[in-house]
Formats: structure tokens, sequence, C-alpha cells
């Protein structure tokens, strides 16, 4: 029976982030899923026969858009992105089911310059750069994630770059009391910031909570109150103009030719319908999920 998917998340393989986010969902997970996109195992092509088909599996369920995203920071991985263009470029229209033409990244910007910058938009095809941030402050958003001092990113920089290369820019906001210090403390001052760096999209994101772990004590101690989405859900209804409702429901806007939405729900566990998903997830054991858990493989 064929579901409504509006995209495929891809995971991103790698033995461990370069990054340390204290609030890091997949620290928080102890499922493990064995990396079978390795050209070095015995039977690469098999598994690389089931990655291909489960991309077009997700294709056939309506999915348009790739968001390519992970347990590590995806732009550490080149060789991988380097095949997932191949596969997606050519391997995927010879299959009949066509390409995913809508492709997005989700990266903290470690290591992202010009020469990466050229590479994700001529190679892979990325045309949304969505930048995670902790706090518009250089040195404390890399404290919060974790990010090696030596790669520490300029967030000013990376949004330059992006506008350079033409990718469409969203900010991806882990809410957090930092965050919303380094702009004052006001909801005008995060939309200010946005405009400021030129993004074109920007996400508020409720940090997710799970189970007993450092990572939820540090949510739990450093939360913004609830009442600020509440706040910002308000500003953005009296000062931004409604253009549409995604599928999974979220409200978008636009205030001053920058789109808004509220996202308190990150990791699609609010799941009203079977047959509708928020996205669906390929992880590197070349199997598709339904969700982020183990418990929601599809096949």
């Amino acid at each position: 029976m064929k579901r409504d998917v509006q995209s495929l998340s891809i995971c991103v393989p790698g033995k461990k982030c370069i990054n340390e986010c204290v609030y890091c969902v997949a620290r928080m997970n102890t499922d493990l899923y064995k990396n079978q996109m390795d050209e070095n195992l015995p039977f690469y092509d098999l598994y690389l026969k089931d990655y291909i088909n489960k991309m077009a599996y997700a294709k056939e369920q309506d999915a348009n858009i790739m968001m390519i995203t992970g347990d590590v920071e995806p732009l550490q991985n080149r060789h991988f992105l380097q095949t997932l263009a191949l596969i997606n470029n050519y391997i995927l229209p010879s299959k009949g089911c066509g390409s995913f033409n809508w492709i997005e990244i989700q990266t903290s910007g470690v290591m992202f310059n010009n020469n990466y910058a050229r590479f994700l938009r001529n190679t892979v095809g990325v045309s949304i750069l969505s930048l995670s941030l902790s706090s518009f402050d250089n040195k404390m958003n890399a404290e919060i994630q974790g990010i090696p001092e030596k790669l520490e990113i300029d967030i000013k920089e990376a949004c330059r770059i992006a506008k350079e290369y033409d990718f469409t820019l969203r900010l991806s906001l882990n809410m957090n009391k930092y965050l919303y210090e380094s702009v004052g403390g006001t909801v005008e001052g995060l939309f200010n910031k946005c405009r400021e760096l030129g993004a074109d999209q920007v996400t508020f994101r409720k940090l997710f909570i799970s189970g007993e772990n450092s990572q939820t004590d540090w949510i739990l101690e450093n939360k913004v109150p609830d009442e600020l989405f509440d706040e910002i859900d308000t500003y953005i209804v009296e000062k931004g103009e409604h253009i549409n409702t995604l599928p999974y429901g979220y409200k978008q806007y636009i205030i001053d030719n920058m789109s808004a939405i509220v996202d308190i729900d990150c990791m699609n566990e609010e799941k009203t319908d079977k047959m509708i998903s928020k996205y669906f997830v390929l992880r590197p054991d070349c199997k598709i999920y339904d969700g982020w858990n183990k418990e929601d493989l599809i096949f």
C-alpha cells in the first residue's frame, strides 16, 4: 500500500562525529546500525543495490525532498556524498523513478568553505543549506556543539559563503538560553539577527528529550521556557503572512522575505496517521525507517 511521505532523510555514515553536541539526540540513542555502505566489505555490491532500491522506494512513495543529515556531521564524509550524487544523478533515473531534484543538507558548518560549497552545489546538487546553530556567538556556539577548536566556524562567514554560492540559507536554531541571550533575550532580536545573516528561512527547533542521560540533563538545565515558542508563534502570526501549511501540520509564514517555522517535534514523534510520514530515514545499514528508532523499520 502506498504511503504519503514528504522527504527522505539520508543518514550519512561515519565512525564518530567530529562534533560532540551537548544535546545530541544520536548520543541519547543506544541503537547501533551497522555501516554496510563500506566499499571494503566483501558484499558491498549487494548492499549498494539494497541502498539504491530503498531510495527508489522512497521516490515511489512520493518523497520529493532529500535531506542529507545523520548521526555524524555530514560534511566529514565527502566520499559518501560523491557516491550519493552518482546514485541520484545517474542510477535512479535509469530505474525509471527519477532523481531527487530538491536536496537539502543539515550541517554544523564544520569544514564548510568555498571549495566544499562548490562541491555541494555543482556535484551533489544541494540547493538548501540548513545551518544548525546553538548560539550566535562563535565561541559559545562551538562550545555547545562540541566543535574542535581548530575547526570553530565563523557564523557570519559561513552564511556569506552560502549566499555567495546561491544556496537557500536556512538557519536551524536549537533553542536554548545561550542562543536567546546572544540576541539580547527578545523574539525581535532573534529575527533581526537571522535577517542580518542573510537567512532565507529560519526554523525554531525545540530540543528533544529522551531518557536519563547527560544530554537530557543539559537540556533541562538550559532550555528556553515553553512559553517562548508561543511568543514566537504570536510574533510570526502578527508580523508575517501565512504562505503554506506543510503536510505534517506546521504553518509557514513569511516575514520581510524570510520564511519562519516553529518545530516542536523534530524527531517526528507525534504520528497521527500511519500512512502519512513527515519523512523516511535511510540508514547506512541499507534499511529504510519511518522515523529514527529501530522499531520504525519498514524493510
